[in-house]
């Protein structure tokens, strides 16, 4: 295995382990950093990465942290009662640059999250994939992603997908 690879299953595997914390603590859950990096037998700034690139306020969740012995991390998934809101505050925080990974990340996030149908998951994973973007010169392409995206995200929340 790659050392790219063992990295990419690694932040996997802590992201679904949070992610099952989560959806049994009814959307919300504290740990403690080091307690949890030891329990899963990672590095702490481990856990940090995974925590700053996959639960931020663009993906859905609420980030509080407090250092020092007593110190604690709690995720918080955004309630998405307010749907098309939600669509559109994430379409204006939508980098200029979206990579392909960013995109399905915030693709599935919005599945989980209930704002867009399977079907229309389905489609936003394959009309942003590098396969189907393959024509567009590699430089411009995250920018024509970003583009797509924020597009159909706006589109949504119009018709009130959310």
């Amino acid at each position: 295995m790659l050392e790219g690879d063992k990295m990419s299953s690694l932040t996997d595997m802590i992201e679904r382990t949070l992610l099952e914390l989560i959806e049994e603590q009814d959307g919300c859950c504290v740990i403690s950093r080091n307690a949890f990096a030891s329990e899963l037998q990672v590095a702490p700034s481990q856990i940090t990465y995974v925590i700053t690139t996959r639960f931020s306020h663009r993906h859905g969740y609420l980030v509080e942290s407090r250092r020092g012995g007593s110190g604690y991390v709690r995720i918080t998934r955004v309630p998405s009662s307010e749907g098309s809101d939600y669509l559109m505050h994430l379409a204006r925080s939508v980098s200029e640059r979206l990579s392909q990974h960013q995109a399905l990340v915030m693709i599935d996030q919005l599945g989980r999250l209930e704002l867009i149908s399977d079907e229309v998951l389905l489609l936003m994973q394959a009309s942003l994939s590098d396969a189907s973007l393959r024509q567009i010169a590699t430089p411009a392409r995250d920018r024509v992603r970003s583009d797509l995206f924020r597009q159909i995200l706006i589109r949504l929340a119009a018709k009130g997908e959310g």
